[in-house]
C-alpha cells in the first residue's frame, strides 16, 4: 500500500523546502539591515545619506550577477525595498511629488517603487511647490516631478534658474530600468539640496543656461561636451550631455566663455 502522508507528498516537500529558503532570507535581511546601521553610526551627521551613482552601479551588478530565472524587474525592486529600508535606519526622508500636469498617480507610483512601501510621500501641487520644500528641507526632503523635457508636461524648468533653487540638484531618472526603444527618457526625475553628486556608469547630465544668442551648441563643442539642446525657454535652454559632469566641473565653468551665461550644472542620473 503506497505511503501518501504529508511527509511523502512532493508538494508539501518541496513547501518545506521553500519554508527553509524563507528562513535563511529572513536571517540574511536582518543582517544586512545591521550593517546598514553600522554605516549610519560611522557617517558624519549631515546630508542626505542617498548615494544614486552606488546604488545604479550594486543593481546593475546584481542583474549582471542574477541566476535564472530571476529577471531584472524583480531584481531592483527586492533590492530598492531593501535600499529604502536601509536609508530608513539613516535618516527619515519625505518625498514631495510635484505632477503639475503630469498624471500624479503615475509620479506617485514611481516615487513609491523607488523610495519604498514606507515612505511618506504628499503630493503637492506644481513642480515648483515640491523644488520649495526640498530646498527648504535639505536634510530630510526630496522632490519628485516630471520629466523637464517631456512634451505635454507644461514648460516648468526654467524655474530651477531662479535662485531659491540654486541649491537643488539632479539625482535620479526615474523608473531606474529604461525602456527598450532607442533614446527613452526617464518619466521623472529626483531633486535634492543635501545628497552627495557621484556617478554610476554611463552617466546622464543636464545644464541649464541663458542663451541669448545661440551658442548653446557651439560652446558645448568648444568645451570637449558631447550633447545637446534639449528645451528653450528664451533665453534659458536646457542641454543634455552625454556623461557625468561634477557641479565643480571646469568644463561646464568654461561654457560661460564660450557664449553662454549663467551656465549652471543642474546634476546627473544614471540608469540601468
Amino acid at each position: 500500500m503506497t505511503d501518501t502522508g504529508p511527509q511523502n507528498d512532493p508538494i508539501e516537500a518541496i513547501r518545506r523546502e521553500i519554508d527553509g529558503i524563507d528562513k535563511s532570507l529572513l536571517a540574511l535581511l536582518a543582517q544586512r539591515l545591521q550593517l546598514a546601521e553600522g554605516i549610519a553610526s560611522a557617517k558624519t551627521p549631515g546630508g542626505l545619506p542617498i548615494r544614486s551613482g552606488r546604488e545604479v552601479a550594486l543593481l546593475r551588478r546584481l542583474i549582471a550577477e542574477a541566476p535564472a530565472p530571476l529577471e531584472r524587474e524583480l531584481v531592483v525592486e527586492l533590492w530598492r525595498a531593501l535600499i529604502g529600508a536601509s536609508l530608513r535606519r539613516q535618516r527619515i526622508i519625505d518625498v514631495v511629488v510635484g505632477g503639475g500636469r503630469s498624471d500624479p498617480t503615475r509620479l506617485f507610483d514611481v516615487a513609491r517603487r523607488h523610495f519604498g512601501a514606507r515612505t511618506r510621500i504628499s503630493h503637492v501641487g506644481e513642480p515648483q511647490a515640491a523644488l520649495q520644500k526640498a530646498a527648504e528641507n535639505p536634510q530630510t526632503v526630496v522632490a519628485v516631478t516630471p520629466w523637464p523635457a517631456a512634451p505635454g508636461v507644461g514648460s516648468w524648468w526654467p524655474a530651477l534658474s531662479e535662485r531659491r533653487f540654486h541649491d537643488l540638484h539632479l539625482i535620479a531618472g526615474l523608473p531606474l530600468l529604461s525602456g527598450a526603444a532607442s533614446g527613452d527618457e526617464p518619466e521623472a526625475c529626483v531633486f535634492a539640496a543635501g545628497a552627495t553628486d557621484s556617478a554610476g556608469g554611463g552617466d546622464i547630465t543636464l545644464l541649464l543656461a541663458f542663451d541669448s544668442h545661440h551658442k548653446a551648441q557651439r560652446a558645448l563643442n568648444e568645451a570637449g561636451l558631447v550633447g545637446r539642446e534639449v528645451a528653450r525657454s528664451e533665453p534659458r535652454v536646457l542641454l543634455r550631455v552625454e556623461e557625468f559632469v561634477g557641479l565643480n566641473d571646469p568644463r561646464a565653468a568654461a561654457l560661460n566663455s564660450y557664449g553662454l551665461e549663467g551656465v549652471r550644472v543642474l546634476g546627473s542620473y544614471a540608469r540601468i
